[in-house]
């Protein structure tokens, strides 16, 4: 008798793709998703204790807190600059939310300056989940633009999306 072994092909991971094929478009596409279900109420949801929501019960897995909207918006706001295409409106407002500070109003006053306000409001106040995602999207177009220390989280993003081979 004649013993036939057959081996399982071996698994790999092709060009360091953890993800497969998924590119900047994909992640950006994706994380606002998250972003969106992971703040949201669903439709016909109870409102609260003893809310009356009405219609199909529905409910939330996770919800996003305060900081893991935000950095998921800096996360999401520094790939749909990656990105472009439709993408391209987080970086207009971003733009247009700069240029309100930088515009002579406030007397000379950088995108460095900016970049400070927005931390500062990250860091001193816990906005709601929906308003903390919006203000980390605000906050990576605003960084990317100020540069230097600013920069650090656009390059970690970045290199971080590049290790695993997404973008």
């Amino acid at each position: 008798m004649h013993e036939i072994l057959l081996a399982a092909p071996a698994i790999t991971v092709e060009g360091g793709r953890i993800l497969g094929s998924v590119g900047a478009g994909g992640l950006a596409t994706a994380l606002t998703v998250g972003l969106v279900a992971g703040i949201r109420e669903p439709k016909g949801s109870a409102g609260g204790p003893g809310g009356t929501g009405g219609g199909k019960k529905g409910r939330i897995r996770k919800k996003l807190t305060s900081d893991q909207a935000q950095w998921t918006g800096v996360a999401a706001g520094t790939l749909y600059m990656t990105a472009g295409s439709i993408w391209t409106v987080g970086e207009n407002v971003s733009d247009a939310f700069s240029t309100v500070f930088t515009g002579g109003g406030f007397g000379q006053a950088g995108t460095g300056a900016v970049s400070l306000l927005l931390a500062c409001l990250m860091y001193f106040r816990e906005l709601t989940p929906g308003k903390a995602a919006f203000t980390g999207i605000v906050a990576a177009g605003v960084w990317a633009q100020a540069g230097g220390i600013w920069g650090l989280p656009q390059a970690l993003i970045l290199t971080g999306a590049h290790a695993i081979g997404a973008i």
